[in-house]
């Protein structure tokens, strides 16, 4: 970005902690049973047999440990990422651990697609996809797109190319000035 040049318009991701906590609940319970089992039967030999102990420990220390990282890992992502949206581009950077930067050009915007779901709805917020060639279409399963339950928990959202600009307010106002901006590059 050049120091003089301002975008139009940047938009930051909402964190909403309890939602984070929800979507994450079956890989939550999952990796509890998981664990309990495949650690708590390792350290038989430690407990002695028969115990339930290693079980109960194991056990709960997944079903502790998911949510923790999954709410702290999704809430430093969320507080360093922006989009900034200019006359002929989207720069973003997101990451706390790792950085990512990216940079789309809409001359390369083959689709701009706008997903709201349930619980999305509730905060009215949404995620605006912006797909170019080497992406296919929507995430969301129209086109040949792929789900990524690492996108779901707000990690990571570089792919081959193209950006899903997540969990933005006012999604509707966004998602026109994301078109507009794209449909005047490429007329």
């Amino acid at each position: 970005m050049l120091a003089s040049e301002q975008p139009r318009f940047s938009v930051r991701p909402v964190f909403i902690g309890w939602v984070t906590l929800f979507v994450q609940l079956p890989l939550q319970l999952f990796l509890t049973v998981w664990s309990a089992f495949f650690f708590g039967g390792m350290s038989q030999t430690l407990f002695g047999r028969g115990s339930i102990l290693p079980f109960i420990i194991f056990g709960a220390i997944g079903f502790i440990a998911v949510p923790a990282v999954a709410y702290v890992g999704k809430k430093l992502n969320y507080s360093r990422t922006q989009y900034r949206f200019f006359d002929d581009r989207l720069e973003f950077e997101e990451g706390f651990f790792s950085i990512n930067e990216k940079v789309i050009r809409y001359r390369d915007v083959k689709e701009v697609t706008l997903h709201k779901g349930f619980l999305q709805r509730i905060y009215g917020l949404g995620t605006i996809y912006l797909a170019t060639l080497a992406t296919g279409t929507s995430p969301w399963g129209s086109g040949g797109g792929s789900f990524n339950p690492f996108n779901t928990l707000g990690f990571g959202n570089v792919s081959a190319s193209g950006v899903s600009v997540r969990d933005v307010q006012d999604p509707d106002r966004v998602f026109q000035q994301i078109r507009q901006a794209v449909d005047a590059v490429n007329k």
